[in-house]
């Protein structure tokens, strides 16, 4: 008989079912429809920490000494990672790309000047990866295609930015997008974490 006064963690008695008790829950498992010859048996192999099933009839998965290493190996890497790249500033060849996007029900339909370069878009301070503010200003300010506006930045002048955006596409037009021309033109530019935080100034096109 097991004794049901043991006590194996704490202070409060843990009472566990005698053999007799463990042979009555079988049988009203069984009754109950639980097939005891078809649940796979447990059986360690070597190396394995720990063990599961996603359901009582499902066969057993293994964690291994080896997956936990792994695992560590690859979260040291990352976090290295992430030290070495985190508030990093790197200076990198970008194109300033101006294009037309034909929108979806109406929203978003128009031209939108991003930033792209190896790896895909880069955030210019406006919605999702659109180029706004400041970085707008120092952009036209570079490709200086229309009169300024005056007393006044570039970018809060909706008619100057749209047909600054107009002209940049005509002038530096590089294939399509969507079916409509669209114009890119390279800069370099300091980037952090994704971020273009500061435009340097244009790259000449080898001639």
């Amino acid at each position: 008989m097991i004794d049901v006064n043991r006590r194996p963690f704490g202070k409060n008695p843990t009472p566990l079912l005698s053999d007799d008790g463990c042979r009555r829950v079988r049988e009203h498992l069984k009754s109950a429809g639980i097939d005891f010859d078809s649940i796979p048996k447990l059986v360690w192999p070597e190396g394995a920490v720990s063990a599961s099933q996603k359901h009582m009839y499902a066969p057993w998965e293994f964690i291994y000494k080896s997956d936990i290493l792994k695992a560590k190996k690859e979260g040291m890497e990352q976090n290295l990672w992430w030290k070495r790249q985190y508030h990093t500033t790197e200076i990198r060849a970008l194109y300033v790309w101006v294009f037309w996007c034909p929108g979806i029900s109406g929203f978003f339909k128009g031209l939108w000047t991003y930033f792209v370069g190896i790896g895909g878009d880069y955030r210019g301070g406006g919605y999702k990866g659109e180029v706004s503010g400041s970085l707008l200003d120092d952009v036209m300010d570079l490709f200086p295609l229309v009169d300024k506006p005056l007393f006044t930045k570039n970018n809060n002048v909706w008619e100057y930015h749209n047909e600054w955006q107009q002209r940049f596409v005509r002038k530096y037009q590089r294939g399509k997008w969507c079916g409509k021309p669209q114009g890119k033109a390279p800069v370099w530019a300091e980037v952090e974490e994704g971020s273009v935080k500061k435009i340097i100034g244009r790259i000449q096109w080898p001639q």
